[in-house]
């Protein structure tokens, strides 16, 4: 696959798309000798749900349900093609689908790191950014 980079994740995703196996999901989502993964994991779950594709989505959810919240953490941070963001629609996902441990663990995750706050619906009321204009 590194030898032959006139390929885009588009051709990836058709790939992925004509050919849901789960060992070439993952393999075109892990780092490889330092390289960034071809694909992010996140994204592919939640495009594999939005084409109807939810069985492979499940068979991939279960896999990283097996590895419990440290392995969890470690693919959400490993990960730069998927935002934080991104994470907390695959969290949705999860739950949507009856993976509720999993779905606590990635939103537990996302808590924990720097920088990121809960707004509640009252805080919402209040423009955040509003210290920035005074």
């Amino acid at each position: 696959m590194q030898r032959f980079r006139d390929l885009t994740a588009d051709d990836l995703v058709q790939l992925i798309t004509s050919c849901p196996q789960a060992e070439l999901i993952q393999s075109l989502t892990e780092e490889r000798s330092g390289n960034l993964p071809f694909l992010s994991l996140g994204l592919i779950i939640l495009h594999l749900f939005s084409i109807n594709m939810e069985e492979v989505g499940i068979k991939l959810l279960q896999e990283i349900n097996k590895g419990g919240k440290d392995a969890v953490e470690h693919l959400m941070m490993s990960d730069p093609l998927c935002s934080l963001e991104t994470w907390q629609d695959v969290a949705v996902v999860c739950s949507q689908n009856g993976f509720n441990r999993l779905s606590g663990d990635i939103v537990s995750i996302l808590r924990s790191q720097a920088g990121v706050t809960e707004i509640s619906e009252e805080d919402e009321k209040v423009n955040p950014m509003e210290h920035v204009f005074w």
